[in-house]
């Protein structure tokens, strides 16, 4: 057993997950699918809520897609987003952005350490 990579990401980039009164929800939810496609079956109703936390495993590649349709939901582009890139090892890197920013930036070059992507309004502590 060791420390969940949601957990040790959102400690990297020193925020919680939850919070009384601005995030009293964490979600986590999968970035792709077996074939490598964002997932048919998301709850985008639920992932496009700007009062919860939500943390996206393994979704680099298909956050731009996510973002758009997230944001078409009623997400607001400039919600605080966090890219946590190889979290737990000598290489971690935590980059702050939006959610509209960071799918622009994951768009143009999505590098090869394995990310989780935080998003909503802990985001920006």
């Amino acid at each position: 057993p060791g420390v969940p990579s949601a957990i040790a990401a959102a400690a990297a980039a020193g925020i919680p997950l939850t919070r009384r009164l601005t995030a009293r929800r964490v979600q986590f939810v999968t970035g792709h699918d077996a074939g490598g496609k964002l997932p048919d079956d998301l709850n985008i109703t639920a992932l496009a809520d700007p009062s919860a936390c939500t943390v996206v495993f393994m979704g680099k590649r298909t956050f731009p897609l996510l973002a758009e349709t997230l944001t078409a939901a009623g997400l607001p582009g400039t919600t605080p987003a966090i890219l946590a890139e190889a979290v737990g090892t000598p290489e971690q890197q935590v980059t702050r952005s939006t959610v509209a920013d960071l799918a622009a930036q994951l768009g143009a070059e999505i590098g090869d350490r394995p990310a989780l992507i935080l998003y909503g309004p802990l985001a920006e502590m």
